[in-house]
């Protein structure tokens, strides 16, 4: 469910409101599932966990319902506020331009 904290949380991290807004697919294409599938494997693999991968089923069943509550606490916490970034990046832009 997207609710008003989820819009305060994109708002401090610096994002658009309704960031997350209209993740799911409610009838997912083949397409979809096959694209969503090779990302899970691709995340698996560069985790280097030995989880079995994602059956097409699972991720069918994610698209339809991609948000939880656990997964925004998770994503937001291990984001980084985009005004800093742009900030630090600005700031390094700078430096490195005044060298040259």
């Amino acid at each position: 469910m997207y609710t008003t904290k989820t819009k305060q949380n994109e708002r401090l991290q610096g994002f658009p409101d309704d960031w997350c807004h209209g993740l799911e697919s409610i009838s997912p294409s083949e397409d979809e599932i096959s694209q969503w599938e090779e990302i899970f494997e691709t995340y698996r693999k560069a985790i280097g966990k030995s989880a079995k991968p994602k059956s097409r089923k699972l991720v069918a069943k994610w698209l339809k319902a991609p948000y939880s509550d656990a997964a925004e606490y998770k994503m937001w916490g291990n984001g980084v506020a985009l005004p800093c970034v742009c900030y630090v990046l600005a700031g390094i832009r700078q430096l490195v331009k005044n060298q040259n």
